[in-house]
């Protein structure tokens, strides 16, 4: 097999060639070295390798396979992990300089997973700093480019991972999604991304943690992936619970709410068309489709951005800044002014707003009453079998900065872009985002499937009808 047919393949097909001999772990894994060597450069997106013992370790699977032992479900499949994850013997630092020698003694409970199923970890990738932000950019490793256009952002906060999946880095990657940290970048990078409903995943090892109770319904981790299948493989890995999909045919009785631009809400044309032509699609093999926006979906970023700052931000200025409130301002006008700072400017300016307006008491209350509403209302529109089908992000990925800038804009323009996020994250919903366009400026546009939770298999299904549909993921080769 040629080493950029590897490149191409999902995990689950790697797998398939180790056992049928066209491929041994040893030679996977020196074509994704080989490979992320050759991008690194241009986009900034491994930051740390284990390469030597990612070796001995593919010998040892190579081994195996020859003498018919090798056992588990990804044995000798070799990942990348988000720099966030602990993996034993690698160094978890937030992207922050103080904490560059920081190293893990024990894997995270993820990492665990997939160890015990007999994945190889080739490298760690580039987030931003405390993973505060949807641009991944840090004072310690810098910034990662997206591959389609290095001008443009890989999103965040697991944006290195979806590009380093984009250029086929690796066979599948990990990720961790609070605010749509999983799915902006794949959506943006062209790559399927999973996040898992709210406490179905193993927490232990993430940096940094969530201590705040109304904040943890709101996170996921969760494969980051060439493939709907991979991603309820390595799902099914990591919240054993779930059992991967018996058919892959549309369920015959689903119904699929379907809508994108909605009030205030604009997504560019392309991204139109790419979910009409989903909705008209899901029609046609006959899903009943509902293509109004629910009324609670006008309310979801305010949830998801109050949730947000309930804390006034302490957690990550604890591990910022040592809990001292008073150096963010002036933090970050030294980072503007091109003076020594401590930390990225998105991180402190992002821990200004969110410092300065924590949610009050009617506030929090408003918050409870519109989550009960609307649990209620989707549990209506949704019935016993629906998901809703939306656009991850209202455009592909946009130049430096300019994500950011949304999101974090004192003019609170985070209620137009960020709804189809936030409806994973405030209801505590499993999302996935599945490749399903370009643009004419050659990025990806990826649509949104989400459920209630419980439901993940229909999702799963509806996903991979969409890959199908839509030729899904599409390896980006102008680095071969």
């Amino acid at each position: 097999m040629k080493p950029e047919d590897i490149l191409s393949l999902d995990a689950t097909a790697v797998r398939e060639a180790f056992e049928k001999r066209e491929l041994t772990p040893e030679e996977a894994v020196e074509a994704y070295i080989r490979h992320q060597r050759k991008i690194n450069p241009a986009l900034n997106i491994v930051v740390e390798e284990r390469y030597d013992r990612a070796r001995d370790e593919a010998r040892t699977w190579t081994g195996r396979y020859a003498g018919g032992s090798a056992v588990g479900r990804l044995a000798g499949v070799p990942i990348s992990m988000k720099e966030s994850f602990d993996v034993a013997g690698m160094h978890t630092t937030g992207g922050m300089v103080f904490n560059r020698d920081n190293v893990a003694s024990a894997d995270a409970e993820a990492v665990a997973r997939l160890r015990a199923e007999g994945v190889v970890i080739l490298n760690k990738t580039n987030t931003p700093t405390l993973c505060f932000c949807q641009e991944t950019d840090n004072f310690l490793f810098g910034r990662s480019n997206n591959p389609w256009n290095p001008a443009h952002t890989t999103g965040g906060s697991s944006g290195g991972e979806a590009a380093l999946m984009a250029v086929g880095g690796a066979a599948a990657g990990f990720g961790s999604d609070i605010g749509g940290s999983i799915r902006i970048p794949c959506h943006f990078n062209g790559v399927v991304g999973f996040k898992p409903g709210a406490f179905r995943f193993p927490d232990r090892g993430h940096f940094p943690d969530v201590q705040v109770e109304s904040q943890k319904p709101l996170l996921g981790f969760g494969p980051i992936v060439k493939s709907v299948r991979d991603a309820a493989l390595l799902y099914s890995v990591i919240y054993p619970e779930f059992k991967e999909p018996r058919t892959w045919d549309l369920p015959k009785d689903l119904t699929a709410v379907c809508f994108a631009s909605f009030g205030k809400t604009r997504c560019t044309a392309e991204t139109e068309e790419a979910h009409g032509k989903a909705r008209q699609a899901l029609q046609k093999e006959g899903a009943a489709v509902k293509p109004e926006a629910p009324q609670f979906m006008s309310s979801v970023s305010e949830i998801w951005q109050l949730i947000m700052s309930e804390d006034r931000g302490m957690g990550v200025i604890k591990a910022a800044y040592n809990g001292n409130r008073k150096k963010i301002f002036s933090d970050w006008l030294k980072a503007k002014l091109g003076l020594k700072a401590k930390h990225h400017p998105y991180l402190s300016w992002a821990l200004i707003g969110t410092n300065l307006f924590p949610p009050s008491r009617k506030q929090l209350k408003w918050i409870e009453d519109c989550l009960a509403k609307g649990r209620r209302e989707m549990e209506s529109v949704l019935g016993n079998n629906g998901v809703f089908v939306t656009p991850a992000y209202p455009s592909p990925a946009k130049r430096h900065g300019e994500v950011y800038g949304e999101i974090f804009s004192p003019r609170k323009t985070f209620r137009r872009v960020m709804p189809f996020i936030a409806l994973g994250n405030a209801y505590g919903l499993p999302a996935i985002v599945v490749p399903c366009g370009i643009s004419g400026d050659g990025l990806p546009i990826g649509l949104q499937v989400a459920c209630l939770p419980g439901n993940e298999e229909t999702l799963f299904r509806v996903a991979g009808f969409l890959e199908k549909a839509f030729n899904g993921y599409r390896r980006n080769k102008m680095y071969d």
